[in-house]
């Protein structure tokens, strides 16, 4: 494909969704006031906690988040959490491809982190189990720095899952799921009043799967199992939470040479489902439980007390067998016949503990005109870390008739023990005038301590800022600016003994939301976000690191979603995006684009339900996202990775008890990369996946 039609499909999909948002917002503006007196219609998210740690409505909250509800990715055939970000503005999904090893995904071309029901689960890139999509309720992105509320963070933003919790009504079902690559899942969701005194709810959510992937000879199995509790009372809620999971799999990404996928010649091309390590060797096993405890308690009608407390205790065995690549980029095989690779192992067993704690008042109080929303709390994080590796070669490979042999498992090292505390105190005012106008206000002071064995401790103190205005311009029309900042300590010491600087960003943003009635929603941004301290090398020693690096983004957004009388479901987005590098000491990336990261991206998704009976109706589903191209720029060449459009469609039959579904995923079944690298291994992407769902409902 030329890249004039690369660039008319963006421009096709850019203009598409301003076109169809504004067709549909019009119909749904007509509808409003019957949806008003609905109160069981499906409406578009009007609030969210992740920006406030409050119960705010989107309108009244000076910055871009949105909000991806469970119905709303499993109509899209979400499987994992990053999947479910595929149509999001200004997320970079799948930023590296079809990747068990986490979920790695871009904001605004820079790295979120990833956050459990408000609190903070991964620390490092040691491999966890990966969040069951099936055990959350809705997946909040917030956009941009957010260290005022949540402390050491990166400067993307935040993807914060929020877990199913109890319910008073009872609901129940099971569902069976069948794809391709051999998968097959039984799941199921029980929730409902316990007893008859009111106040008891119970949930148990639970998932078994048997499954291949796409890499040839790679496992998906997963048990989990997640029960909880809820117990109400007059002026105080209490939910406990738990959760077990058990994931069976490897690294589904093989770091394919560039050299025989985007660079083959004719007829050399890899399978993306080739597979260059070795069955009795490449594994990813985790295992993690958690105990989450969530309190709160109104003393009164002016101050509430919250509690969340939550302890995991996570386990991965993790190794694997990958071509070396790296030793001759353009050129990397060891033969005559441009057959055969060398091969390198890496293994780590890493043990992970994590204590997370948030203690929080929040008066709501008014003097004179203005109403207060004041939030005073202390949060504090204790992640630690027990970890075995190894590294080396083994036995070179024929990537076009892989037959690995004579591997032996290296023995392991013990790495230092890891340790990282941080206690941050935090206040946040949020002020509503005339109920028009509201001011978010917002400051952080943190006191962040790592410890490696064997090394001297490492303490940064950072204070934090926030501050954003939002008004109602009409009844519908809320315009906004604010401004935020994160830190993010980076351990470790350069090659003389200095500790290294916390990562520092900030981010300025004005923005729009037009919500012209309750089921309708359009979303308009435009940011610039400075990334400063990034470690570069120093050109005076090549044994040391310097932090002289800086990474600006800016760039705009367009989010829209809407569902009005119909059963008719159209969201739609477009971001474009210009990270560069501003300064380091490496040459030839100053100046120029971010390394992995699309400069634009778009999405458009309907679905609508049609009555075909009295107790039959049928629902369809089609979308279309666009990630656009990316460079990785290296010291004398510059690798360039094409865009790609990929479709996934629904189909849905539901009856009273029963729901049969179809879901589909890369439908034209494309095959892509995303992204391939100056190192010279490409990121193969997700070929066509078809997953069958029944589900009983009781």
């Amino acid at each position: 494909m030329s890249r004039f039609t690369h660039h008319r499909t963006a421009l096709t999909l850019a203009l598409l969704v301003p076109s169809v948002l504004a067709s549909a917002l019009a119909q749904a503006q007509s509808a409003g006031d019957e949806a008003h007196a609905l109160d069981a219609v499906t409406v578009v998210a009007e609030r969210a906690t992740t920006a406030t740690k409050t119960d705010t409505p989107l309108t009244e909250t000076p910055q871009a988040i949105s909000v991806i509800s469970s119905d709303l990715y499993t109509d899209r055939g979400a499987r994992n959490l990053q999947e479910t970000l595929r149509y999001s503005a200004g997320v970079t999904a799948e930023a590296y491809g079809l990747d068990t090893r986490g979920d790695g995904s871009s904001i605004r071309g820079l790295d979120p982190v990833q956050y459990l029901d408000g609190m903070r689960k991964l620390y490092n890139f040691s491999p966890m189990a990966r969040p069951e999509v099936y055990g959350l309720e809705r997946v909040e992105v917030l956009r941009g720095p957010s260290s005022v509320l949540y402390g050491a963070g990166a400067t993307g933003g935040i993807i914060n899952a929020i877990s199913k919790r109890p319910s008073f009504q009872s609901a129940g079902e099971v569902g069976l799921q069948v794809g391709n690559f051999d998968r097959l899942q039984l799941q199921g969701d029980v929730t409902g009043q316990l007893g008859s005194s009111g106040h008891l709810a119970g949930r148990i959510v639970g998932v078994v799967r048997d499954s291949g992937m796409q890499t040839d000879g790679i496992d998906d199995d997963r048990i989990y199992l997640a029960p909880s509790l809820t117990w109400r009372g007059e002026r105080s809620n209490l939910t406990l939470m738990a959760s077990y999971q058990r994931d069976r799999t490897a690294s589904s990404q093989q770091f394919l040479p560039v050299a025989a996928t985007l660079k083959a010649p004719p007829g050399r091309k890899l399978d993306p489902s080739t597979f260059l390590g070795d069955k009795d060797f490449d594994k990813l096993d985790a295992r993690s439980v958690s105990a989450t405890v969530l309190f709160d308690h109104a003393f009164n009608d002016v101050v509430t007390w919250r509690s969340n407390l939550r302890y995991i205790d996570a386990k991965t065995d993790f190794r694997e067998i990958f071509p070396d690549t790296y030793s001759n980029p353009e050129d990397p095989f060891i033969d005559a016949d441009d057959r055969v690779l060398n091969r390198l192992t890496y293994g780590v067993k890493p043990d992970n503990r994590i204590l997370t704690a948030d203690n929080s008042l929040q008066f709501d109080f008014a003097t004179g005109a203005f109403r207060h929303l004041l939030l005073a709390g202390v949060d504090y994080t204790d992640f630690r870390e027990e970890s075995w590796t190894f590294s080396g070669a083994t036995t070179p490979i024929d990537i076009y008739d892989p037959v690995s042999t004579g591997v032996t498992v290296p023995a392991y090292t013990r790495l230092p023990n890891q340790r990282t505390t941080q206690t941050g105190l935090y206040v946040q005012d949020q002020i509503r005038y005339a109920d028009r106008i509201s001011l978010v206000l917002g400051a952080r002071r943190d006191h962040a301590r790592s410890q490696t064995q064997g090394l001297p401790d490492q303490t940064d103190n950072a204070t934090t800022y926030r501050v954003g205005v939002i008004g109602d311009l009409t009844d519908t029309l809320s315009p906004y600016v604010s401004y935020s900042e994160s830190f993010l300590p980076v351990p470790g010491q350069d090659l003389y003994g200095n500790a290294f600087d916390p990562m520092r960003g900030h981010q300025v943003e004005v923005g729009l939301k037009w919500q012209p009635s309750r089921n309708a929603m359009l979303t308009a941004a435009a940011y610039r976000i400075t990334e400063t301290n990034r470690q570069t090398n120093d050109p005076d020693n090549v044994l040391n690191v310097v932090q002289t690096g800086e990474i600006e983004s800016k760039g705009f957004e367009l989010e829209g979603a809407y569902v009005f009388d119909g059963d008719l479901t159209v969201t739609a987005s477009y971001s474009h995006n210009e990270a560069e590098v501003t300064k380091s000491n490496f040459a030839p990336e100053v100046g120029r684009r971010l390394n992995d990261t699309p400069q634009d991206l778009a999405s458009v998704w309907l679905s609508k339900g049609f009555q075909v009976g009295d107790e039959l109706r049928l629902r369809a589903g089609l979308g279309g996202r666009y990630v656009g191209s990316t460079v990785s720029t290296g010291a004398t060449s510059v690798v360039r990775t094409p865009s790609y459009t990929l479709a996934d469609a629904l189909l849905e039959l539901q009856m009273p008890e029963w729901t049969f579904a179809v879901n589909v995923t890369n439908l034209f079944d494309k095959a892509y990369y995303a992204p391939c690298r100056n190192f010279g291994d490409c990121f193969s992407g997700n070929k066509r996946s078809i997953v069958g769902t029944v589900t009983y409902r009781f």
